[in-house]
């Protein structure tokens, strides 16, 4: 199975970029003391719209957080500076970032230090609020300053709830991993395609009774996962999952364990 890297919905074009696969125990997702070893992909989004090149989440940045050393691996050859030469672009070609939330592995080219010069970057207020809540070293917490400074001085705005940011890029407040998590619809009309985030981040996680230890509201993300992937097959969407290894861009249909992917070859 080929790996979809680009595609379009709707009038927009959307690319997927890459920032590197990190591996960790699993009991950082799952809670408890599970030794086994998981590894999951970084897979920032851009969108092509009209004059508008908007990045959907942001990866770890130039290295692993220092909170996340011994906790965390990060392997990769290149990176998602690279990546998005790749697909034809510099960093000051891109005009918004849009971060689904502040865990580590979405902020880290936005904020650590900013990596897009002429960007504005998008935030929901209620994420930036918990995050402000955090326990001292939380990846969330460890974002606040740098999202505070963004807003003072005027490239990053704060977003109260479901709205466009440009025409064919639409977030929408989904929270249950973290408050103010935001999924983002891509295109126009009957032809969308969903990028989840971290509320349905992989194949795995389209099962809505399997709950990260790292939710905060384990049954708004349970409800919010089924009502997001329901309407995404209602609508027959192309499904874009963050951190899925294998084909991360599916169609998924109904199935006794909540919902099953459909792969979509390039």
């Amino acid at each position: 199975m080929a790996t979809v890297r680009s595609f379009d919905a709707g009038p927009a074009r959307v690319h997927l970029l890459d920032d590197g696969v990190f591996v960790t125990d699993a009991g950082n997702l799952f809670g408890g003391s599970k030794k086994a070893r998981i590894k999951g992909a970084m897979r920032p989004i851009l969108v092509e719209t009209g004059e508008n090149l908007v990045l959907l989440d942001a990866g770890f940045g130039p290295e692993l957080p220092e909170i996340l050393v011994g906790r965390y691996e990060l392997k990769r050859t290149e990176n998602l500076m690279d990546h998005l030469k790749e697909a034809g672009y510099a960093a000051g070609d891109v005009t918004h970032v849009v971060l689904s939330h502040l865990d580590a592995d979405h902020v880290g080219w936005a904020l650590e230090p900013p990596s897009f010069p002429d960007a504005t970057v998008y935030v929901q207020r209620a994420a930036l609020e918990e995050a402000r809540k955090m326990p001292e070293g939380d990846g969330r917490r460890e974002a606040v300053p740098a999202v505070e400074k963004g807003v003072e001085e005027g490239w990053c705005e704060l977003l109260e709830g479901d709205g466009e940011i440009v025409p064919g890029v639409r977030v929408e407040v989904r929270s249950g991993h973290s408050e103010g998590h935001q999924v983002v619809w891509i295109g126009a009309g009957d032809d969308l395609a969903l990028y989840t985030a971290d509320l349905a981040p992989a194949r795995i996680w389209l099962n809505p009774d399997l709950i990260a230890g790292v939710d905060t509201d384990p049954e708004a993300a349970r409800r919010n996962r089924i009502e997001v992937l329901t309407e995404a097959e209602n609508k027959n969407a192309p499904v874009i999952l963050y951190h899925e290894p294998g084909g991360p861009v599916v169609r998924v249909k109904g199935s006794e364990n909540g919902f099953e992917a459909v792969a979509i070859e390039d």
